[in-house]
């Protein structure tokens, strides 16, 4: 009988975000450019001192992407060409003063004088930046483009090493050098990870191309699975055909830089839905991870931990399994143990490299010892970031890592394998089996850092909005020239990153750069297709508006009324209004009770949708409407809809479209003059617990595109109004006029039902 080792899977995740503007090429900063410097080929040159070893590196695309550039001398960042000035303004210099300190403090900037004598001059450097002069800022930036070198470099390097000792009194040319060696630095990156891969010491793996979330881009109700009270965006956005492209492109980028299809994937941040799945079998994938948490939940059995963070129930965790999906097995997955993983990528950094390391294969030997059948070829998974922790440990971790090598390679019980390698090589028993699959991400679990924000909300449905323009435009005319740039900047937009730092617990000195890249990528949709950039994208998603939130049409809309709670894809083409996010005004209560009002329309029809907070038969809804020039008006709500002691300013009401609680349908009433309304007809509507939804013939209520409405949402109780939308007066919006459409060439209805537990099956075309 075979005993077999403990095998061991390392996955080191290789991500940055994608940082160049899409319009102006600019790379707003550094930091591709400097963990390939520090990182990324430091990773590889200490497994290469070890060929026992077998890792997998994670390299997710756009960050693959972003480093060749650098590499080939196509493009460099901002602080590149900062730091080749002769001098700098005052703004230029702040600038300078937020980057350039940005590595660990007392591990890296204080073993240099000169480095720590600049950093204790900051606080006031920002403050009066022309105590800092030419030579203070030439050195700074000097030190921190060595200080975010691989140290290996700076000591065996006779060019870095005689700057390092020179310390101070850096030249533009020894700021060139240091440059051009960051380059050269990157562009050995990839060639070693080939050759490794070539070897079989290495297996290189992917993620979706722009590091989106996959559960959230095939729908982000998906996200209410975790967090069942999780506040939604209004605009649910459900877009598999976009998980898809991801995923396909990432399988054509590796296949250029690696020369063959991927095998495995990280979806990004290990998030996951039992939807994903038949998307990353139809890419072609054979295996996936995430987090042990997901694997709990889809067993129903939590994993506990002894006194030592020990799994309790090993043999649970340390294998591959395969999800049944649309009555097929899907790829191989496995599930990181999530304290290995994070003790490496936290707890390690605050001891000596060498007790982390001996601390590390401990618990892997007590792992082995408690699966005492060693017929089973069983498998542990560490994976964690690969580039971010190694600043925080002694010599960028050189000392951890190779005491870890070292020491795995000098035992016949513990054995690293590639994820590849294990699955096709080692492990030839039928996997096990999952019935479901639990949604969520390494991250707590669930998805609450990129959705459930009030900033998310907003990020999530100006995202939403510009795909209903672009598909849009797709639909009418397939063969327009931007339409594959404009889908570029939309996948851009999706990237993880940007809802990350919109998260309440998330935050760093570049959280204003970030929301503006976030909205750079859906400016560059609007401008690859030639249209005018909305000014909505001027204003920053994180800051919410003061007053009433106007939203304007982005095309015609022509949705079907359902009354279903979340508002397809049509509906994101409508004008929107949302009440104020802080209201001061006597009706306080309206961001309370009134979600939004969609406004849309096309040639021929109005469409209105209102959603509340609450149950939508506790009150009477008033949708009143601007009359027709020259016909009857009435100039205040229905005496029924008022208070005594509420005052409400005179208006030009012509239409009402009013609904009593329980009623199946609401009526339409025409103003008749005097505050008198008559009755027309019932309206064609649809409602959902707390949506209402109507539609209007235009020529009916004496509209047209180009021509504007004004209109006004009461919600009343016996007690009269508790609620208007606007707080004041009317909202008036201008029915745009847009360009024709193609017959059938509406966006239709997303069909994909609400998110629940039993999942359907994923639907994946773009039109």
């Amino acid at each position: 009988m075979t005993e077999h080792p403990l095998y061991i899977a390392l996955v080191w995740h290789m991500h940055q975000p994608f940082y160049r503007d899409l319009r102006t090429g600019e790379i707003s900063l550094p930091w591709v450019r400097l963990h390939a410097a520090k990182d990324y080929l430091h990773m590889a040159q200490v497994q290469a001192d070890f060929p026992q070893i077998h890792t997998t590196i994670n390299m997710v695309p756009a960050l693959t992407e972003q480093m060749l550039a650098w590499a080939e001398g196509r493009e460099a960042d901002r602080l590149v060409y900062l730091a080749e000035q002769d001098d700098w303004t005052d703004a230029e210099k702040r600038t300078i003063l937020n980057l350039a300190y940005s590595i660990n403090w007392d591990n890296i900037i204080r073993r240099y004088a000169r480095y720590a004598e600049l950093l204790d001059r900051r606080p006031q450097a920002l403050a009066e930046p022309d105590t800092f002069t030419a030579q203070d800022c030439r050195d700074l930036l000097a030190w921190f483009n060595l200080a975010w070198i691989d140290p290996n470099w700076l000591e065996q390097d006779g060019t870095l090493a005689a700057l390092v000792a020179k310390g101070s009194h850096f030249t533009l040319a020894d700021q060139r050098t240091i440059h051009a060696r960051q380059r050269e630095i990157a562009a050995a990156v990839l060639p070693l990870y080939r050759k490794l891969a070539q070897q079989g010491q290495l297996e290189i793996s992917t993620t979706p191309y722009y590091h989106p979330i996959l559960p959230l881009l095939v729908d982000t109700g998906s996200a209410r699975r975790p967090s069942p009270d999780l506040p939604l965006p209004t605009l649910r956005f459900a877009a598999p055909a976009d998980a898809a492209a991801q995923l396909q492109l990432a399988v054509e980028a590796h296949v250029r830089h690696f020369g063959a299809a991927p095998q495995g994937v990280w979806p990004s941040e290990g998030a996951v839905s039992p939807e994903i799945i038949p998307l990353i079998t139809a890419a072609g994938f054979q295996w996936l991870a995430t987090d042990e948490v997901i694997l709990g939940r889809s067993l129903g059995q939590p994993f506990d931990r002894d006194p030592n963070n020990l799994i309790t129930n090993p043999r649970a965790l340390y294998q591959p399994y395969r999800v049944l999906a649309e009555n097929e097995l899907g790829p191989s997955i496995i599930f990181r143990d999530h304290e290995l993983s994070d003790r490496i990528g936290f707890l390690y950094q605050k001891l000596p490299g060498a007790q982390a390391a001996e601390d590390l294969i401990y618990r892997l030997l007590e792992i082995r010892n408690r699966l005492d059948d060693r017929a089973n070829p069983y498998l542990v998974s560490i994976i964690l970031d690969g580039e971010n922790c190694w600043e925080h440990y002694e010599h960028n971790g050189d000392v951890f890592l190779n005491a870890l090598y070292r020491g795995l390679s000098q035992r016949d019980d513990i054995r690293t394998v590639t994820v590849s390698e294990y699955l096709t090589n080692i492990d030839r028993r039928p996997a096990g089996t999952l019935a479901k699959l639990a949604t969520g991400s390494w991250i707590g679990g669930d998805l609450t850092t990129w959705i459930g924000d009030p900033e998310h909300s907003r990020a999530w449905e100006t995202l939403a909005r510009t795909r209903a323009h672009l598909l849009q435009i797709e639909h009418a005319d397939p063969g327009h020239a931007g339409l594959s740039a404009a889908w570029h900047a939309l996948y851009a937009a999706e990237g993880s990153d940007w809802f990350w730092w919109y998260s309440h617990r998330n935050s760093s000195d570049q959280d204003t750069l970030f929301d503006q890249l976030f909205r750079d990528d859906l400016a560059a949709v609007y401008e690859a297709l030639n249209h005018a950039v909305p000014v909505t994208l001027d204003q920053p998603i994180s800051q919410a508006p003061a007053g009433p939130n106007e939203q304007a049409a982005a095309g015609y809309c022509s949705p079907q009324l359902t009354g279903a709670p979340y508002p397809g894809a049509a509906w994101a083409l409508a004008a929107t209004l949302q009440p104020a996010s802080a209201s001061t005004g006597a009706m306080q209560r309206a961001s309370g009770q009134i979600e939004r009002l969609f406004i849309g329309h096309d040639e021929r029809n109005l469409y209105l949708r209102l959603d509340l907070r609450d149950s939508l038969d506790q009150y009477e809804v008033a949708l009143y409407l601007s009359a027709a020039p020259g016909a009857p008006v009435n100039q205040r709500i229905r005496a029924r809809h008022s208070r005594p002691s509420q005052a409400i300013s005179e208006l030009a009401l012509g239409w009402l479209i009013e609904r009593q609680p329980g009623q199946p349908v609401p009526f339409l009433f025409r103003a008749a003059g005097h505050d008198q309304w008559q009755s027309v007809s019932p309206a064609p509507a649809a409602t959902g617990k707390q949506v209402l939804e109507v539609s209007m013939p235009l020529n009916v209520l004496g509209l047209a595109p180009g021509k504007d409405l004004s209109l006004l949402v009461t919600l009343a109780q016996r007690g009269g109004v508790v609620t208007q939308l606007p707080e004041r007066g009317m909202g008036t919006f201008t029915l745009e006029q847009f360009e024709a459409q193609a017959p059938h060439s509406q966006p239709s209805e997303a069909d994909i039902p609400p998110a629940t537990d039993d999942p359907p099956h994923a639907n994946t075309p773009h039109t």
